[in-house]
C-alpha cells in the first residue's frame, strides 16, 4: 500500500512539473531533465515511469480523453464535462494555453463526433452528411475556442455561465447576443 502512494506522489510530482514547464514553453523545448530538476527527482525515476517527455505529456491527456468520454456517456454531459474542465484547471490551462498541445485539441473536438452525427440526423433527415461535418467542424470549433478562452481567461466565469454561453451561442447562433444585450 505505501508504494501505491509513493508511486501516485511521484507520478503527481512528475506531472506538475510538467505543467509548470508548459506555462513557459511548448513541449519540444522540455527535457526529461528539466523535469526531474523541477520535480526533485532522478533520472531513474522519471523513466521508471515514463520513455520520454512526450510520453508523459501523452500518458496526462489520455486520463483527461478517458474523464471525458466517460463524462460524455453520461445524460447530464454537456454540464458535467464543464465541471471535468473546472476541476483539472492546472491541466486544462496548459492543454488548451499558448503551449498546449494542437493534436489534444484536434483530439477533443472529435470526441462528441459520433453522438452529435446521431442527434443531427434525427433532427435534420434532409440535411446531407457533407453538411453536417462542416457544422460539426464549425459547432466544435467554436466549443474549444470557448472553452480556451475561459481556461486562458483564468476561469472568470462560473461553469454556469459558460454552459449558458455555449448552449444559447450553439442552438440560438447570434440572436444569443440580442437576447443577451445588457444595455437594453
Amino acid at each position: 500500500m505505501a508504494a501505491d502512494r509513493r508511486t501516485k506522489y511521484t507520478k503527481s510530482v512528475i506531472r506538475q512539473a510538467l505543467f509548470e514547464l508548459l506555462t513557459d514553453r511548448p513541449i519540444n523545448k522540455i527535457t526529461v531533465t528539466d523535469i526531474c530538476k523541477k520535480a526533485d527527482i532522478n533520472r531513474s525515476t522519471f523513466y521508471s515511469y515514463y520513455e520520454d517527455v512526450y510520453a508523459l505529456l501523452t500518458s496526462i491527456q489520455n486520463d483527461l480523453f478517458e474523464d471525458i468520454v466517460f463524462t460524455l456517456s453520461k445524460e447530464n454531459w454537456f454540464e458535467d464535462v464543464l465541471k471535468l474542465v473546472d476541476d483539472n484547471k492546472d491541466l486544462c490551462q496548459v492543454l488548451l494555453g499558448p503551449h498546449g498541445d494542437s493534436s489534444f485539441i484536434r483530439q477533443l473536438i472529435y470526441l462528441g463526433y459520433e453522438n452529435s452525427m446521431k442527434v443531427w440526423k434525427e433532427t435534420y433527415p434532409n440535411a446531407t452528411p457533407e453538411l453536417l461535418d462542416y457544422f460539426y467542424a464549425y459547432m466544435s470549433s467554436g466549443v474549444i475556442g470557448v472553452l480556451e478562452n475561459w481556461v486562458c481567461s483564468d476561469y472568470k466565469l462560473s461553469t454556469q455561465e459558460v454552459g449558458k454561453i455555449l448552449m444559447g451561442v450553439t442552438m440560438q447562433g447570434l440572436n444569443f447576443l440580442e437576447e443577451n444585450d445588457t444595455d437594453k
